[in-house]
C-alpha cells in the first residue's frame, strides 16, 4: 500500500511539474509578443488576462498600469487596457477601484462590456437596483455574447427584488443557450418556488450537474430567501451567489 502511494504521489508531482512547464512556456511566449511589438495594447491585455487567470493579481495590476503609462494620452488604446485592470480590481474584490476603471469606458467601443462588468459589481455590493440598471444598458447594447452574459445578471438581480416573472424570463433566455449551467439551473428552481410552483426539475437537473454545488446551494436557500425578501421591501444585500 506504501508503495501505491508513493507511485501516486509521484505522477501528482509529475502533473504539477507539467503544468508548471506549460504555464511558463505560455508566460514566455505572450512576453515575446509583447517584445515584438511594444505598441499594441491587445498583446498586454492578453499577458495581463492570462496572469490574472493564475491569480498573479500584483503582478496583473501592475502590468496594466505600466502599458497604460505607454499609451497615455491614446485614449482609443487605453481603454482596452483599463477594462482590463478594472477586471483584476473585480477578481481581488477591489470593487470600487474597478468601478472607476470600467466608468472610464462610456462611450468606447468596451462600454457594453464594462457596463456588464459594474452589474457585476454592484450585485457584489448588494445594490441590485443599480445592477439592474447596468446590466439592462449591456443587454441592450451589446453584443450576442454580452446580451447572453447580461442575461444572468438579470435573472440574479430581478429575482433578489423578488420580481419572478422577470427574473424567470431572462434566466430562461441564458438557459437556451447555455442548458448545463449550474447556478443558471438552481435559481431557475428557486424562481418556481417563488412562483408557487415545485421546482423539482430544477433542482435535480442542478443535482446531476454538480452534487457538491446543489448540497451548498441547498443549504443557503434560506439565506437566498432572506434576500429576496429584502429587495422586495426595497433592502440590500449580497448573498444570491
Amino acid at each position: 500500500m506504501l508503495s501505491e502511494a508513493v507511485i501516486f504521489l509521484d505522477k501528482e508531482k509529475n502533473k504539477r511539474d507539467r503544468l508548471e512547464e506549460k504555464t511558463k512556456v505560455k508566460i514566455e511566449k505572450l512576453i515575446e509578443k509583447v517584445d515584438e511589438n511594444p505598441y499594441d495594447p491587445q498583446r498586454y491585455y492578453a499577458l495581463g488576462c492570462y496572469l490574472t487567470e493564475l491569480q498573479s493579481f500584483e503582478q496583473a495590476e501592475e502590468l496594466f498600469k505600466r502599458a497604460l503609462n505607454v499609451f497615455e494620452g491614446q485614449e482609443d488604446k487605453q481603454s482596452l487596457l483599463h477594462y482590463g485592470l478594472g477586471n483584476v480590481f473585480y477578481a481581488t474584490g477591489l470593487f470600487k477601484e474597478a468601478s472607476v476603471e470600467f466608468k472610464m469606458l462610456n462611450g468606447s467601443k468596451y462600454e457594453s462590456d464594462a457596463m456588464l462588468m459594474m452589474a457585476q459589481t454592484e450585485i457584489s455590493n448588494g445594490n441590485y437596483q443599480r445592477a439592474l440598471a447596468y446590466a439592462l444598458t449591456a443587454f441592450e447594447k451589446g453584443n450576442n455574447q454580452t446580451r447572453l452574459d447580461s442575461c444572468i445578471v438579470l435573472g440574479d438581480s430581478f429575482l433578489a427584488l423578488g420580481c419572478f416573472d422577470q427574473a424567470c424570463e431572462y434566466y430562461d433566455l441564458y438557459l437556451k443557450d447555455r442548458p448545463n449551467d449550474k447556478h443558471a439551473v438552481f435559481m431557475r428552481g428557486v424562481v418556481e418556488t417563488g412562483l408557487g410552483k415545485a421546482p423539482d426539475a430544477y433542482f435535480g437537473r442542478a443535482k446531476q450537474l454538480d452534487k457538491e454545488y446543489y448540497s451548498k446551494m441547498i443549504e443557503r436557500l434560506d439565506d437566498i430567501s432572506k434576500v429576496i425578501n429584502k429587495g422586495k421591501q426595497g433592502g440590500k444585500d449580497d448573498r444570491t451567489r
